[in-house]
């Protein structure tokens, strides 16, 4: 009984970070977008709001990673699927690696005349890797929920998880079309949060 309650606890906090990442899906499908600002609206794509709207998107990614990553060890947990250990590990480092470097990489501490900006070319570089990074976990997350789809109540639905997450993570990847990696983020959680719930009620 004991048991079944830790995997219901575990499952239920995965289940809460997909649904924390489905809101930090959001924020940061808008913020990278910025890209396509950047024609006209330099102010809007630099500013310090800008910034601090980039910082809480991912606070809550690093908490949703966490979340999900320990509801991945809880399939190797209880029914040894290695793969979980991998969601856990590559959630919590590459998701505080994006923090790290897009928080450093896009920092605005240069000054125009009319506005705040930010051109520094190493900070896009740095920027684009945490996104890299991200996007890598991201696909690393989709091997797991097809690898684990046997242990879940839904299979069909952790095999789509996994697939839209392979594709999320590459649109994430790919810096200008990450906001494509955002909203697909967005329907994977939804989905994942639906599994992971799932198991948490049925969890023995």
């Amino acid at each position: 009984m004991a048991g079944g309650q830790v995997g219901r606890g575990l499952f239920a906090l995965g289940g809460t970070g997909a649904l924390i990442l489905t809101v930090a899906s959001v924020i940061m499908a808008v913020i990278t977008v910025w890209p396509f600002w950047m024609v006209g609206y330099a102010r809007i794509g630099f500013s310090f709001e800008w910034y601090l709207i980039l910082i809480t998107g991912l606070v809550l990614l690093l908490i949703g990673s966490i979340f999900v990553g320990i509801a991945y060890y809880a399939f190797y947990r209880h029914f040894e699927r290695p793969m979980g250990i991998a969601g856990l590990v590559f959630g919590v480092i590459c998701s505080a690696a994006f923090l790290v470097l897009a928080g450093i990489g896009m920092f605005p501490i240069s000054y125009g005349y009319y506005y705040p900006y930010y051109f520094s070319l190493m900070g896009f570089v740095l920027f684009w890797l945490g996104l890299l990074i991200f996007g890598t976990m991201l696909v690393i997350w989709g091997a797991a929920s097809i690898v684990i789809r046997k242990s879940t109540n839904i299979p069909g639905l952790s095999l789509a998880t996994g697939i839209v997450l392979i594709v999320a993570g590459c649109f994430v990847a790919s810096f200008l079309l990450s906001f494509v990696g955002f909203v697909l983020l967005l329907a994977a959680q939804i989905m994942n949060a639906i599994v992971f719930l799932k198991m948490a009620v049925s969890s023995n």
